[in-house]
């Protein structure tokens, strides 16, 4: 990996400062507007894959604590109760791979408000403060996608990126936590209930294969000159 441009290196920082708010409770207020969009990614992902495998989606919540609610009829059970936790992180992913550039950057700030729009339009209901929030991540991402430039575009998509990644780990941690310690329904629980294989081996292993694609595609991503557009 080559040596890190100054908007790597506030990255890191800011990701450092995301992994303390996980043992720090008042810097987790901080932190809950990207609850709020991990939330929307993560429920939006169910849904999606929902639909992709034949099944219904009755509506998306997003809840003021951060939490999502996403109920489905029909579709696989496996892929649709996997997809919220990795498939969150695979959308941090995405835009981290795209943002190698200014254009890239741009086209999925941009990519991501569209779809979260869709989603609001499409789904999203009930709870106020997840309907607001959506609106505001979309205002938000166009707003960086259209106003900023150079490294400071650079540094808002791979934040957007690489928080991402991070909330969607932490979640998968608590889910670890609640897993052994309470019964309390998941979507590890439902895959448990449906196949006999223990809530926590799903836990676990969403974990393990969210923390290999992220230490991936950041040194992929990192590793390669970044580009202004033409």
């Amino acid at each position: 990996m080559q040596s890190l441009k100054a908007h790597q290196r506030a990255l890191l920082w800011a990701a450092g400062f995301s992994v303390a708010a996980w043992f720090v409770p008042i810097l987790w207020w901080i932190q809950l507007p990207l609850e709020y969009l991990n939330a929307h990614t993560h429920e939006l992902c169910h849904a999606l894959v929902a639909v992709a495998t034949g099944g219904q989606v009755h509506h998306i919540n997003v809840f003021a604590d951060g939490s999502g609610l996403t109920p489905v009829a029909g579709g696989m059970l496996i892929p649709v109760a996997s997809a919220g936790y990795v498939g969150a992180t695979l959308v941090g992913l995405l835009v981290m791979a795209a943002s190698r550039t200014e254009m890239g950057a741009k086209t999925a700030l941009r990519l991501l408000a569209v779809v979260l729009a869709s989603s609001l339009v499409l789904w999203v209901r009930g709870d106020a403060v997840g309907v607001l929030s959506g609106v505001a991540w979309v205002v938000a991402l166009l707003v960086a996608a259209n106003l900023l430039k150079g490294p400071s575009l650079l540094f808002a998509a791979q934040l957007v990126a690489i928080q991402q990644c991070l909330t969607s780990l932490q979640n998968l941690l608590v889910l670890q936590r609640l897993t052994l310690a309470t019964q309390r329904q998941s979507d590890a629980t439902i895959l448990y209930q449906a196949t006999g294989i223990h809530a926590t081996v799903w836990a676990i292993g969403w974990t393990v294969l969210s923390l290999w694609l992220v230490t991936a595609t950041v040194r992929w991503a990192w590793g390669q000159r970044v580009s202004r557009p033409a």
